[in-house]
């Protein structure tokens, strides 16, 4: 039992002995690496060439236009113009149609209208191709009146253009007592000249008249050569003046 500790002993000894004789060996080499590297002399690589730095471009305003666009505060951000729109032409109003006081119609006569260029006024007989005011007539029968103004016509329906200021003058005037001692006319009767101009107007012809509103006068009425004459229309009854022949 002793022999085999002591075998023991000495080999643990031999191996203690290797190991620390290994680890020498690798200090020296070690140690003779470090010296050698130390002992190493290095030349210095020359210094990188640095290239020239390049001449800067004059400043041109154009090469800052994404600057300005991108600038939310920039007046001139976007570059496309925006034009403000165009406003259209305005178109000149209508002048206000002429008001109708009535149509004459005769056989083999070219139709006359009687027209006035404002409610209650001054009234006259107009043919096709007069002008009333601003207006032209184009047309006219015995329901319908064609105007032109400004190369564009109206068709409009002579009941529509009626003056009703005159009707509505007289229903609402109260009515007038009948003077005893006026004289009456009568047919065949003639007035004078002081009352021509109550009973007829001129209607552009000269051997016919348009009567008046408010004449009464009766049916056959001679004055100045010029009879009374009330005819049916589409539009009740047609009065005026012809002359006696």
């Amino acid at each position: 039992m002793t022999r085999k500790l002591v075998l023991l002993d000495v080999a643990l000894a031999a191996v203690l002995g290797f190991l620390i004789w290994q680890m020498r060996a690798e200090w020296i080499e070690a140690h003779a690496r470090s010296r050698a590297f130390l002992a190493t002399i290095v030349k210095p690589s020359p210094p990188p060439r640095v290239p020239a730095v390049p001449r800067p471009s004059p400043l041109a305003a154009m090469t800052y236009a994404e600057v300005a666009q991108l600038n939310l505060f920039s007046k001139d951000r976007n570059p496309q113009v925006i034009l403000d729109p165009v406003a259209p032409p305005k178109e000149k109003p209508v002048p206000a149609f002429p008001v109708a006081r009535g149509v004459l119609l005769w056989e083999g006569t070219p139709p006359v209208v009687m027209l006035s260029m404002r409610p209650g006024g001054p009234q006259r007989g107009y043919r096709m191709g007069d002008r009333v005011g601003e207006w032209k007539i184009v047309s006219v029968d015995s329901q319908y009146i064609t105007f032109e103004w400004d190369g564009k016509e109206f068709k409009k329906r002579i009941d529509e253009l009626m003056d009703r200021t005159a009707q509505v003058a007289e229903a609402a005037a109260p009515a007038q007592p009948a003077t005893p001692n006026a004289p009456s006319a009568s047919k065949g009767q003639s007035l004078s000249d002081a009352n021509k101009s109550d009973h007829w107007v001129d209607v552009g012809a000269s051997d016919m008249r348009g009567c008046k509103p408010g004449d009464d006068s009766a049916t056959g009425t001679v004055i100045d050569g010029f009879k009374k004459v009330v005819s049916s229309t589409p539009f009740g009854s047609a009065c005026r003046w012809e002359q006696v022949k």
